[in-house]
């Protein structure tokens, strides 16, 4: 089989090793590997590039070293096949694709559908196509952990321990650090868990006025209180896309200027820091165990025609894991008409899955700093109700 490989979105920790396992897994079994450099728009505008094209087969020794790195070697992007179906379909026809293997994010998620509802139009797309989730933002419907996430988390977390160790020695400091996951709040809400930020900003619950004021109103009490005992330095973590006008430096300037010269604030943005180096162990690792077994699934098509394979419902389908397990999901309805991922899991507008398995650790993180908050009913929850007596003391604030 000639199995096309392709990475769609951004660069994320383990799209290199799972290329390199692909390759190394195709060529032992006799299929031959090919790599489209630059994602689809590389595809269509590149691919007759002298004297090198954008599709190229890969060699044993020219992937061997891909198995540390970071990035992606092949190159990636955001575009997506719909920016010119008649040329991709073409380009499909004119290298003779067997199979297709997407490793990416969401984007990669959004291609493969696209090219799926593309069968009845352009036959060259009737071939097993398999995208492997890699991205930080983890928010690929189909599976609870994509490539990626692991390294990110790795790196933010290091970034915040740093961040931490200088709010603490300066005391009296509030660092408001900005993460990167798009409109998922996953890297955030995992990361504050792991560095004890005092609160997670994130785009599922948005950022307003009143939730400021209740934060700002309980740092002050904080510092207030505190009289120098704790060494502590405050954390406050917020997605890039948690709101459109309370950004990481507005929040920043907001807790300084309440703070009243009390304590200090600042700003701080790790940006493309994030998405790390090397990958990490979790992400290498699981790198090749889910390549290996889309290539594996792949194989169960070999020599099944064109129209059979668009009738089957497994022969779209994201890999995931999901508790313990590695499972396939179908992207369109099965034979039974019940429906797929693109329906049942995605939610299309926001660029995430609808339901978020992670969204309950949220909660523990604000349980675990004292924060106040609200319950079900919109009333504010205070400290003493919560068991961590933070508003014990009855003493407010004097200017």
């Amino acid at each position: 089989m000639r199995i096309a490989i392709i990475h769609v979105g951004a660069p994320a920790g383990g799209m290199n090793p799972a290329t390199r396992a692909a390759v190394a897994y195709c060529l032992a079994r006799g299929h031959t590997p090919i790599a489209i450099y630059n994602g689809f728009p590389g595809l269509c505008r590149h691919h007759a590039d002298t004297p090198l094209g954008s599709v190229r087969e890969v060699k044993w020794l020219e992937s061997d070293s891909w198995v540390n790195e970071g990035g992606s070697e092949i190159g990636t992007n955001r575009g997506l096949p719909s920016e010119d179906m008649p040329k991709t379909a073409e380009c499909f026809e004119l290298y003779k694709f067997d199979a297709l293997f997407v490793i990416g994010g969401f984007e990669a998620f959004t291609a493969v559908s696209q090219l799926r509802k593309a069968r009845e139009q352009y036959p060259a797309f009737r071939i097993p196509l398999v995208v492997l989730p890699a991205t930080i933002s983890n928010n690929v419907p189909g599976t609870e952990y994509s490539l990626g996430s692991d390294t990110c988390l790795n790196t933010l977390v290091m970034f915040c321990d740093v961040i931490r160790q200088s709010a603490s020695s300066s005391r009296r400091r509030v660092f408001v650090i900005e993460t990167q996951g798009g409109r998922s709040g996953y890297i955030a809400t995992m990361a504050g868990l792991a560095v004890g930020a005092f609160a997670v900003y994130i785009p599922e619950e948005g950022i307003d006025i009143k939730t400021l004021a209740r934060d700002i109103e309980y740092l002050r009490h904080h510092f207030a209180t505190d009289r120098g005992a704790s060494h502590a330095g405050k954390i406050i973590l917020r997605n890039e896309r948690a709101s459109g006008t309370y950004t990481t430096q507005v929040i920043a300037d907001m807790i300084k200027e309440e703070a009243r010269g009390r304590f200090e604030s600042r700003a701080a943005v790790p940006g493309h820091f994030q998405q790390g180096g090397k990958p990490s162990p979790m992400d290498r690792v699981r790198a090749l165990r889910m390549a290996l077994k889309c290539i594996q699934h792949i194989e169960t098509f070999s020599g099944r025609s064109g129209e059979a394979i668009a009738a089957d419902p497994m022969s779209s389908v994201v890999i995931g894991i999901k508790g313990g397990e590695v499972v396939f999901g179908p992207m369109g309805p099965d034979v039974d008409g019940r429906a797929g991922l693109e329906e049942t899991d995605t939610d299309w507008v926001h660029r995430r899955p609808k339901n978020d398995f992670w969204m309950g650790l949220k909660e523990l993180v604000d349980t675990l700093s004292g924060r106040p908050g609200e319950d079900h009913g919109g009333v504010i929850r205070m400290a003493e109700e919560e068991g961590w007596g933070a508003y014990d003391d009855p003493c407010h604030f004097t200017e």
